[in-house]
């Protein structure tokens, strides 16, 4: 039975039966040269090969990047930056162009010499950067640039308003026997950071052996609490959407996407503190479309890239270049109008002793 006809096989049957009808005088040759013109376009179409967070790859700014440059980007989503690193380093650099690497991986991609130095001298559009990001430690080492940061935001406090009719104003929420079976959390080690945060260890990505036993034993008593470890957006929302979860650690893409969906979602960031994140485009140096990697990265830190990733995630954008395009109310409401609270945020770092935290995760969720 023959597979399904995609739009690279149609091009190439109908350029020969083009070419053939020409030959046999039966369609006039301009038809035939334009359907094999079709066809050698559509060849010589590169493909993209990204591994990311979900919303970074969406078709609403994927699809003008792709027509402007004649090639198809693929994505491939990861639940969490161990898995980012896995794949990549099972590959040895070589299954994708570009990873979108959050601060607690940098360091590692970094360290697996299978990246290429950014010349940012190339980027038209950095700077645009906010100076915060120009030379940022988790994806600068000497001088030399190993990525380009577009997005960051907080990790959230995000919960159903028909249960809560007020915006919960501790991290406890998440801990509350109240709500056995109706609880989720990330399914990634640096959540610890989020526990440490809430048994009010402020130096969260530098914790002793005794702070990590305290973070474990509370994970321990949250475990059976739980209705499921979320390992992406789309986990989570499932979870609300049908009822399954009130509260949760999040990130607001799933806000925004659950508020688009019309479900009762609030978000907060209770009075502990909150984790966050910066995020980079870091190319493989295996890469054969270093050229095109370097104008996807020039794309998303552009403005539009960074309006269309905002529009998607609600996130906040890296450069300054999108603020005439989202207005004063977006831009305020982003943190794009003063960074000051990007400073207040526990910004996402590996850990010195991060096989300890990755130990705890696994003991506990065994």
């Amino acid at each position: 039975m023959p597979g399904p006809l995609n739009r690279r096989t149609f091009l190439k049957r109908a350029a020969a039966t083009a070419a053939g009808l020409a030959a046999a005088g039966s369609i006039p040759t301009g038809i035939a040269e334009a359907a094999s013109r079709a066809t050698r376009q559509e060849s010589d179409r590169r493909n993209l090969t990204l591994i990311c967070w979900q919303g970074y790859a969406d078709p609403s700014f994927v699809r003008p990047f792709e027509q402007q440059n004649n090639c198809k980007v693929t994505a491939t989503y990861a639940g969490s930056s161990d898995e980012m690193v896995a794949k990549w380093i099972a590959g040895h650099g070589n299954t994708y162009d570009l990873v979108s690497a959050s601060g607690d991986a940098t360091r590692r991609f970094m360290n697996s010499r299978t990246l290429l130095p950014v010349d940012v001298s190339k980027l038209k559009n950095f700077d645009k950067l906010f100076p915060k990001f120009y030379t940022p430690v988790w994806n600068t080492r000497n001088g030399q640039h190993f990525g380009v940061s577009f997005t960051w935001g907080p990790d959230v406090l995000i919960y159903d308003t028909r249960v809560f009719k007020k915006a919960p104003t501790s991290w406890h929420v998440i801990y509350d026997p109240a709500y056995k079976g109706k609880l989720s959390t990330a399914d990634n080690p640096i959540t610890i950071a989020d526990v440490a945060l809430y048994l009010g260890f402020k130096d969260c990505y530098n914790l002793t052996d005794a702070q990590l036993a305290k973070c474990k034993a509370q994970l321990q008593e949250q475990k059976p609490l739980l209705r499921k470890y979320w390992g992406g957006s789309g986990d989570l929302e499932d979870a609300f959407i049908h009822r399954e979860v009130v509260a949760s650690n999040a990130w607001p893409l799933m806000t925004n996407d659950l508020r688009k969906a019309h479900y009762p979602i609030g978000e907060t960031i209770p009075r502990e503190g909150a984790t966050g994140w910066a995020d980079t485009w870091m190319i493989s140096k295996n890469s054969p479309n270093v050229d095109l990697a370097m104008k996807w990265i020039d794309y998303m830190i552009g403005p539009q890239g960074q309006k269309g990733v905002i529009d998607v995630t609600a996130y906040s954008g890296a450069s300054r270049s999108a603020i005439p395009l989202l207005g004063p109310a977006r831009v305020k409401a982003l943190h794009m109008d003063n960074l000051s609270f990007f400073d207040e945020l526990h910004m996402w770092a590996e850990p010195a002793n991060y096989a300890k935290w990755q130990k705890i995760w696994n003991d506990v969720k065994a």
